[in-house]
């Protein structure tokens, strides 16, 4: 008996207890009633859809499906749907059995195919809880994904696949308009506009350049010698300082707190503890760095120091150590070392160069096998007489010399007249061969300053001459068969 008879079966039961003067008559109408009514609906209810697409991730209900019944409305009907093998978060067709049974207990089954689709574009959203404008750091990240991110219900997140119609400068300040537009793989297309504020909201770092607050005795106090400032946007944040450091007060510390503060007006404070100390070695001044000394002649270090002077200990130099030695019978280049120390242990160091010139060679000469003789001899003698007078540019002597000028003045000593240049020397006298030369005679050199003939000097025997060489050595005696000069030979000339 289905629900219908029993709730008719029920009303005629109490009407037969309640009004039994009404028994038979009413008994009569209400079977013949319930015949009627039992034998009235015989058809079962029907499943209109063929196919049905849902979207993806749907769970099937009977709203779904269209389905009607000849007495019954649908929310009465009693649906089930068999959806084992329906996978809601899988894109595909699905073959869905649907079960519909009405009131009379009238069923009926119908195969439906279920069409899980993706009709929805993905989203577009912010990752950050900035409201409808997206704060942008000045000088932060360009990277528009930083900031911008996509969801979508089948593919996931599609941040990679974001286009933008144009980048984001974080270098300039202010609102950026930019459009945004990401496609899934089924076509489905969102497009989105995000408005960038560029803000500089970020204060200045501070760093100590050494790592500490010291500060040397009696120097001027400027806080950009001990604390950097960087900012983001800013290049050049302003440091101020509240306080006063007194360079010349040793003991204990002194604070003061120091601001930075960038271009946007944004702040960074920190007080410091500063340290005033002796850190500064003495400083040496020499007379000389490059000094020249004759062969034979005495030579003081010591006299080479002008000062050494010390921030806090002030003239120090007394105390000046000098090593490193110097033969002046013995030519060549000695290196002499200066040294201070400060009563802090600041040590100070110096150095110069000392040149020994070459000692001047004395007697006869012997070139080719002949010997120095007469008037030649003379001019040997008066040459070597001056070896380590000084070299000028232009001298013709005789407390100074250059080359021209040291022969001919050498010459005329001797009573024999030279021009006054290296050239015409060498175009006033006879060639002779580098084999034939006899002391006395006038050598030359060519590109040792200047192209062509520039240099003169005169010959002393055994393969050397004098000549008034340079600022450095002066009159001196060189090789002809070796070195510099040999390269630049020239000739002879008598």
């Amino acid at each position: 008996m289905d629900k219908k008879t029993k709730e008719i079966m029920s009303f005629v039961s109490n009407r037969v207890r309640t009004q039994k003067t009404m028994f038979i008559p009413v008994f009569a109408i209400s079977a013949f009633a319930i015949v009627g009514y039992t034998a009235a609906d015989r058809t079962a209810p029907v499943v209109h859809s063929n196919t049905i697409e849902v979207p993806y991730g749907t769970v099937l209900k009977a709203s779904d499906f269209a389905i009607s019944d000849n007495r019954d409305h649908t929310d009465t009907l009693k649906t089930k749907i068999h959806a084992e093998s329906y996978e809601k978060n899988q894109l595909g067709t699905y073959t869905v059995n649907v079960t519909v049974k009405d009131a009379f207990n009238n069923e009926s089954t119908k195969t439906v195919n279920v069409k899980v689709v993706d009709n929805e574009a993905p989203v577009l959203e912010s990752k950050t809880d900035d409201g409808f404008v997206i704060n942008v750091e000045a000088n932060g990240s360009s990277n528009l994904k930083d900031y911008i991110k996509a969801t979508d219900n089948v593919d996931g997140d599609v941040t990679d696949f974001i286009n933008f119609d144009k980048e984001l400068d974080t270098t300039q300040l202010g609102e950026q308009g930019i459009n945004a537009s990401v496609e899934d793989n089924m076509g489905n297309i969102a497009t989105k506009t995000f408005t960038f504020n560029v803000g500089d909201t970020s204060a200045p770092e501070m760093n100590l350049k050494n790592g500490n607050f010291v500060v040397n005795y009696g120097d001027n106090f400027d806080i950009n010698n001990y604390v950097e400032a960087k900012d983001n946007y800013d290049m050049n944040p302003v440091l101020s300082v509240e306080g006063e450091i007194d360079t010349k007060k040793l003991d204990g510390t002194q604070p003061i707190k120091v601001t930075a503060t960038d271009a946007t007006g944004n702040k960074t404070e920190n007080t410091y503890d500063v340290t005033v100390a002796d850190i500064a070695a003495p400083s040496i001044t020499l007379k000389s760095t490059d000094i020249n000394v004759k062969n034979g002649d005495s030579f003081d270090a010591k006299s080479n120091i002008a000062s050494a002077i010390d921030n806090l200990d002030g003239d120090v130099t007394s105390k000046v150590n000098v090593s490193g030695s110097v033969n002046t019978s013995k030519a060549g280049s000695y290196t002499v070392n200066y040294t201070v120390t400060d009563n802090a242990g600041n040590t100070a160091n110096a150095s110069a160069k000392v040149n020994v010139s070459a000692a001047p060679s004395r007697g006869g000469y012997n070139a080719g096998g002949t010997s120095a003789k007469g008037g030649h001899s003379g001019i040997v003698g008066t040459g070597l007489s001056k070896v380590g007078t000084a070299y000028v540019f232009g001298a013709s002597g005789p407390t100074a010399f250059d080359c021209s000028g040291f022969t001919s003045w050498v010459y005329r000593q001797n009573g024999k007249s030279l021009p006054r240049t290296a050239s015409a020397q060498y175009s006033g006298t006879t060639r002779v061969s580098k084999d034939g030369l006899s002391a006395g005679d006038l050598v030359f050199f060519a590109g040792t300053y200047k192209s062509g003939i520039s240099h003169v000097g005169i010959y002393i025997g055994n393969g050397q001459f004098v000549h008034a060489a340079n600022s450095s050595t002066g009159v001196t005696v060189s090789s002809l068969n070796s070195g510099y000069y040999a390269s630049h030979y020239a000739g002879a000339g008598r």
